[in-house]
């Protein structure tokens, strides 16, 4: 949510719009009650080698959006105290962490903490909303004429945009956390209305408000006012970012403790065994506190296979029979019937698999690789002297 306005001044106004579309038009809801999403694939494709290779995949998506979460809170807190430079903030928040969310036994516990959460963004949305509507947009004329400086930032903006909008790996644990699994299929379709509108309109309005300060932030934040709203939404979505972490990381748990024998054991067995997992995250979060590049890493290599391409290649080998297809649960309902389903699914195959893992990985590790040569591993405040800038010229 906090990077995507940095991702549609990478992309530039005219490619950030139709990317914005297609991926989260796509990523509004096409999955069944499971286990663990690998364990679907799997079971659906009747192939080991296909159920290994999802769940490698999963774990790595999963494991990145953790880290960007860590990063993130560290990031917000550096704008609210610059005294602490961002690398110890990494240490703290990763400590309280590691320790606090690997001790939540499943998704039903953090019921409370996930309204709180949905609070924070959609009052960070409105709040960005109405401060760059409010600047009357003088620039939008200029910033509509910006276009991406080079290729990569396209891919690198696309990403962003994907890891936006995919959250598939972690769904089915969602639905084995209701009480009434039976309901996710409907409500599912309607939560994208809320993600829609807690990431497109405000990324939109405050590049067309402060393009020149969008092109330099990973973080929203760098570009607006210094002042107590603006720290109210950060408080909040360091929150949001405590429940997000442990909502995508919880999943790794379950394999971990699978793997390990852990997981019919009692919760002073299980639930500590839990700490390896978190420990790597934390790690991970040192050595590459780059958040807008662990974010185009998780969307080119995590969201475009479990959000775009595992779903849709599942769903035209399930039904490749005509057989299948007559049997199926339910029927395609648009105009085409099966013609036009699978002819989409094709299509969206061939686009993610060529756009997302082959030009996004390309473009996502090249910045990663750009920002270790220039910055290093473990750097201590990325993008500090920035932050420290803006938060005196617009305070």
């Amino acid at each position: 949510m906090l990077a995507m306005p940095h991702a549609v001044a990478l992309c530039g106004m005219r490619f950030a719009i139709p990317i914005m579309i297609s991926a989260g038009t796509w990523a509004g809801g096409h999955e069944k009650r499971a286990t663990q999403y690998f364990d679907v694939v799997g079971e659906l494709t009747g192939s080991r080698v296909v159920k290994g290779f999802v769940m490698i995949i999963t774990i790595i998506s999963l494991l990145c959006t953790g880290i960007a979460q860590i990063i993130a809170i560290s990031t917000g807190s550096y704008y609210l105290n610059t005294t602490i430079d961002k690398r110890t903030w990494t240490l703290i928040w990763g400590g309280i962490l590691s320790v606090t969310m690997s001790l939540v036994p499943n998704f039903r516990h953090f019921r409370l903490l996930n309204i709180i959460s949905l609070v924070g963004t959609a009052y960070t949305a409105v709040y960005l909303i109405v401060t760059a509507a409010s600047t009357g947009l003088p620039q939008a004329s200029y910033a509509l004429r910006l276009g991406p400086v080079k290729a990569q930032n396209v891919f690198l903006g696309a990403n962003v945009f994907m890891s936006g909008f995919g959250g598939h790996s972690m769904s089915f644990e969602v639905i084995d956390a209701l009480f009434n699994p039976g309901c996710y299929d409907t409500v599912y379709p309607y939560s994208y209305l809320f993600t829609w509108f807690v990431t497109i309109p405000h990324s939109l309005l405050t590049q067309l408000a402060f393009p020149a300060d969008r092109a330099k932030f990973g973080n929203v934040y760098g570009a607006v006012p210094n002042n107590a709203a603006r720290n109210a939404s950060i408080v909040l979505m360091i929150i949001h970012q405590a429940v997000a972490y442990a909502l995508y990381v919880t999943p790794v748990f379950f394999m971990w403790e699978k793997l390990i024998g852990t997981h019919t054991k009692p919760l002073w067995i299980r639930l500590p065994s839990r700490l390896p997992v978190a420990l790597l995250v934390w790690f991970f979060a040192l050595i590459f506190p780059f958040f807008d590049t662990i974010n185009a890493v998780q969307g080119a290599v995590g969201y475009s296979f479990t959000a775009f391409v595992f779903p849709t290649a599942t769903y035209l080998w399930v039904y490749k029979s005509a057989k299948a297809r007559n049997h199926a649960p339910k029927q395609p309902k648009f105009i085409g019937g099966w013609t036009a389903a699978m002819l989409l699914n094709t299509l969206m195959v061939v686009y993610f698999t060529v756009v997302g893992v082959g030009f996004g990985t390309w473009a996502a590790l090249k910045n990663l690789v750009d920002n270790v040569n220039s910055l290093g591993l473990f750097a201590a405040c990325y993008q500090c002297s920035a932050i420290v800038a803006t938060n005196i010229a617009k305070g």
